[in-house]
């Protein structure tokens, strides 16, 4: 992967105003959605406090529904590993017949949308089991319907196993970087071909 970084400066009218800057930042047609840093950090012209606003998803979390894109962008914001959890969703949901579903939350009835705040479940469609994993967009950390061995340990130095929780459920990687990524959809890949 390649990466070139440009800085312009200007006001933010000669910013707007300028064909370079809208065709430098314009995204090319069929690219992978990218994660990019707003301004680190900016003062709030009224109380003269600081703001992070932390990172900036360009273009579709993939497979996650029209209704849930801003709530999952919004927990994207601080994961200091976006990118990477980006890669593993485009990854997995690239495999045949994965859909990406919010949560029915107890007191949901006919009609409300889907929850996406805790986290994604990834099910193979017209499996008899749940999802094959729950990823947590705001940590990075991925649940698998796997049961930890030493296989798993082998195969993934970083997963470690649960002690609580749904059974069926007992080994996560946390996402922090392209070594840990791998390691999260090798599991993944163990945990979709046992659904």
């Amino acid at each position: 992967m390649k990466f070139t970084y440009v800085c312009v400066e200007g006001t933010p009218q000669e910013l707007d105003a300028s064909e370079v800057v809208r065709q430098l930042v314009q995204q090319p047609s069929g690219a992978v959605d990218t994660v990019r840093r707003t301004p680190r950090v900016v003062v709030d012209p009224e109380s003269d406090d600081e703001v992070d606003f932390g990172w900036l998803v360009e273009g579709d979390v993939p497979g996650v529904a029209e209704e849930g894109q801003s709530t999952v962008k919004a927990q994207l914001a601080f994961n200091p590993a976006a990118q990477q959890f980006l890669d593993f969703m485009a990854e997995a949901t690239s495999w045949e017949n994965v859909g990406v579903h919010g949560i029915k939350r107890k007191a949901w009835q006919e009609g409300d949308p889907l929850d996406y705040t805790g986290y994604l479940r990834l099910r193979r469609q017209g499996s008899q089991y749940g999802g094959f994993v729950y990823a947590f967009a705001s940590t990075g950390v991925i649940n698998f319907r796997l049961q930890y061995s030493d296989e798993i340990a082998e195969l993934a130095p970083d997963a470690y196993s649960l002690s609580k929780g749904n059974p069926q459920y007992r080994v996560n990687v946390q996402i922090h970087d392209e070594s840990a990524l791998k390691q999260a959809l090798a599991l993944a890949e163990l945990a979709y071909d046992a659904t």
